[in-house]
């Protein structure tokens, strides 16, 4: 199996999700920013190596054309234009070679989400009313600018009061049959609290 980055192993995914005729380039590049916002707010950190910039038409990456082509080089996708009259589209198709995701339960759970949400969504309507709406987008004014992608670390993550890697992991150990009775649970916290005042 092929070394495919992180990055590349997002852009894989919504291709592989998107289908045929394959995902057009403006779509790609917004799911791979929402999924960056939810991992940044949910998980403390970004899903993609991108660097995101406001443009006129949402949020977007001048890196990604250096991932889609590491897909390509790799013959995990294949990059291709159509034209529609004056409309040129740029397209990313998955092929049919096996890719071995290595995203943790949390960032699993993220990435389903953006594509059950976003995936078929109208895209005007997903741009302005999801992707422009973000703070990172709304917090800078010029076109070309860097998108202060840090203030929304976290926020999702303390506003609930849990770790969503925690929760998640809790809930396939419990599937799995691998949990802890409350009487052990508040024995061990108990010893710890003992421990850290005789510390």
């Amino acid at each position: 199996m092929p070394e495919i980055s992180k990055t590349a192993q997002v852009l894989r995914l919504f291709a592989q999700a998107y289908g045929m005729p394959g995902i057009p380039r403006k779509r790609l590049v917004k799911l791979a920013y929402v999924a960056d916002i939810l991992g940044r707010q949910y998980l403390g950190h970004p899903l993609t190596q991108l660097h995101w910039i406001k443009d006129h038409y949402g949020p977007n990456a001048r890196d990604l054309p250096e991932v889609t082509a590491e897909l390509q080089d790799l013959d995990l996708a294949e990059e291709y234009t159509a034209r529609d009259g004056m409309n040129r589209t740029i397209y990313l198709r998955a092929s049919h070679t096996p890719v071995a995701f290595e995203f943790t339960l949390g960032e699993n759970e993220v990435l389903r989400y953006v594509v059950d949400n976003y995936l078929d969504m109208d895209l005007p309507e997903f741009i302005d009313d999801i992707v422009k709406q973000t703070d990172p987008f709304k917090a800078v004014t010029r076109t070309g600018d860097d998108l202060p992608m840090h203030i929304v670390d976290g926020e999702k993550r303390d506003e609930i009061g849990f770790d969503l890697e925690s929760i998640l992991r809790a809930e396939q150990q419990a599937a799995e049959g691998e949990w802890v009775r409350l009487a052990d649970f508040a024995n061990g916290l108990r010893a710890d609290l003992t421990a850290r005042h005789a510390e």
